[in-house]
C-alpha cells in the first residue's frame, strides 16, 4: 500500500447513488496515496456498508454510527480519524476530477488550505452556473497563488467564494480548530476566517479539478427559506467584525460589518 498522503474524509447522509459517484471519483484519482474514510451518520439504509465491503479496497474504511449524531459532530468525529499530512472533507454527493489530489498536493506548498478551481453540477451531473455561483466566480481572485492577511479576510467577508467540500487542508492546521455545533450552516465560514485571522495561508488555484453538486430543485434551501442561514451569517460576521477591529484590520472589519453579498442574498430571497 502506498504511503497515505491524503485522508479523504466523507461524512455520509443522503442518496446512495450519489455516494457511489463520489466514491467512484476517488477511485479514479491519478494520485494513489489516499485513504478514503466514510462516516455513515446512521442513514436508514445499509446499501453503503454493503457496497464498500464489496469494493475490496484496503484504502477504503467504513464507519457507521450507532445513532445519528448530526452534521457538525460527524465532521468533528471524522477529523479525529485523520492522520495523513493532508485531508479533505468531501461532500457525499460531490465529485473529484481525476487530477484533484495530484494537483492539490503539487500546489499547496506551505499553505494551510488549498482551494481548487470548481465547476458546479446538477443532480444529473450536468455542468451549469446558477446566479449564486456566478457571483462567487466574480468575487474570486483573477489568478492562482497564495493569499493571507487582511486582504483575503476582507475579500471573504464581502462574500464567501470558497467551496468547503473541495478544500484540501493541512491536517495539523484544521485539527487546531473544531466545528462549532451551535452553527448548523456556517461552520465553514467560522473555520476559514479563524484560520486567516490567526495568520494562516490560503492557496487559490484556478485550475478546475472538482465538481460541486448543487441541486436545481433546491436552489432555495431550507436554511434560506427558514431564515436560519441569514441569522447565522449575521452572528458570524458580527463576531469577526469585532475581532478584525481589535486587530486593526479596518477594511476587513468594515467588510464583515456590511457583509454585502449576504445582505443582497437575503434581500433577493425575500422577493
Amino acid at each position: 500500500m502506498n504511503k497515505v498522503k491524503i485522508d479523504i474524509l466523507l461524512p455520509y447522509w443522503g442518496e446512495f447513488e450519489l455516494l457511489k459517484r463520489a466514491i467512484g471519483s476517488v477511485l479514479e484519482q491519478t494520485e494513489t496515496g489516499w485513504r478514503l474514510q466514510i462516516f455513515d451518520d446512521h442513514y436508514p439504509s445499509l446499501e453503503a456498508s454493503k457496497y464498500c465491503t464489496e469494493l475490496h479496497d484496503e484504502r477504503i474504511i467504513y464507519y457507521r454510527h450507532k445513532k445519528n449524531i448530526g452534521v457538525t459532530e460527524n465532521f468533528n468525529f471524522a477529523l479525529q480519524k485523520a492522520t495523513a499530512d493532508y485531508c479533505v472533507l468531501l461532500g457525499c454527493d460531490d465529485k473529484m476530477l481525476p487530477s484533484y489530489a495530484e494537483t492539490a498536493l503539487a500546489n499547496i506548498g506551505d499553505a494551510d488550505f488549498y482551494q481548487p478551481g470548481v465547476e458546479v453540477i446538477d443532480e444529473n451531473d450536468n455542468v451549469y452556473l446558477p446566479l449564486g455561483d456566478r457571483i462567487k466566480k466574480l468575487l474570486q481572485p483573477t489568478r492562482s497563488g497564495q493569499l493571507s492577511g487582511e486582504k483575503v479576510a476582507t475579500s471573504l467577508s464581502n462574500g464567501n467564494w470558497l467551496y468547503f467540500p473541495s478544500i484540501l487542508w493541512k491536517t495539523s492546521t484544521i485539527k487546531r480548530y473544531r466545528f462549532d455545533s451551535s452553527y448548523t450552516i456556517t461552520q465553514d465560514v467560522m473555520l476559514e476566517l479563524n484560520i486567516i485571522k490567526d495568520g494562516g495561508i490560503l492557496f487559490f488555484d484556478k485550475n478546475i479539478t472538482f465538481q460541486y453538486r448543487r441541486f436545481t430543485k433546491s436552489l432555495s434551501s431550507t436554511g434560506i427559506s427558514s431564515g436560519t442561514r441569514f441569522k447565522e451569517e449575521e452572528k458570524v460576521y458580527a463576531h469577526f467584525a469585532s475581532q478584525f477591529k481589535a486587530m486593526g484590520w479596518r477594511k476587513a472589519a468594515r467588510a464583515s460589518t456590511i457583509h454585502i453579498t449576504s445582505r443582497l442574498h437575503q434581500l433577493i430571497a425575500r422577493l
